[in-house]
C-alpha cells in the first residue's frame, strides 16, 4: 500500500506543478535547464522521500477503522512537513555540491537562505500532506461504498 500511495502522491504533486506552470505559460522556461537524467533523478528523490514518510505515516494503521483514519490525517500533516524538509535537503546538497565546483561564493547565499527555505518547505509539505490525505480518504470512502453496493 505504501508504494502505491507514495507513487500517487509524488506523481500527483509533480503533475500539479506541471499544470500550474503550463497554465502560466512558464513550463518551457522552468524545464529549459533540465535534462532527462536530472529530471528522473529529481523525481526518484521526491518519490524516495515520499515513500519513506508515507511508510511512517501509515505504520501500524488500519485505514478501514475510523480512529485510524483520524490518526492518519494527523500523521499526514507531520510527515508531509518532514517530506518537504527531506526533499529540500536533497536539493540543497545537490546545489551546494555543484556550487562548490562552479561558484563557491554561492555557499554564503545558500547558508543565508537555508533557514527560510526549511520553514517554507515544511509548510508546503504539511499543506500538500493534508491535501493528499483528504484525497486518499475520499478515494477510500468511494472504494468502500463501491464494495458495499455489490
Amino acid at each position: 500500500m505504501e508504494w502505491s500511495l507514495a507513487t500517487f502522491h509524488a506523481s500527483g504533486f509533480v503533475l500539479a506543478i506541471v499544470f500550474f506552470l503550463y497554465s502560466r505559460d512558464a513550463l518551457g522556461l522552468a524545464l529549459g535547464g533540465l535534462n532527462t537524467l536530472l529530471g528522473l533523478a529529481l523525481f526518484v528523490a521526491l518519490w524516495a522521500t515520499t515513500y519513506l514518510t508515507t511508510c511512517r505515516a501509515v505504520a501500524g494503521l488500519d485505514l478501514l477503522r475510523e480512529d485510524d483514519r483520524v490518526l492518519f490525517a494527523r500523521r499526514a500533516f507531520r510527515w508531509g512537513a518532514a517530506n518537504g524538509i527531506a526533499f529540500l535537503a536533497i536539493l540543497g546538497l545537490v546545489l551546494v555540491a555543484s556550487a562548490v565546483f562552479v561558484s563557491p561564493s554561492v555557499l554564503l547565499t545558500a547558508l543565508f537562505i537555508a533557514p527560510f527555505a526549511l520553514i517554507i518547505s515544511a509548510v508546503v509539505g504539511a499543506v500538500v500532506g493534508v491535501i493528499f490525505v483528504a484525497v486518499d480518504l475520499a478515494l477510500l470512502a468511494v472504494a468502500r461504498a463501491a464494495l458495499n453496493v455489490r
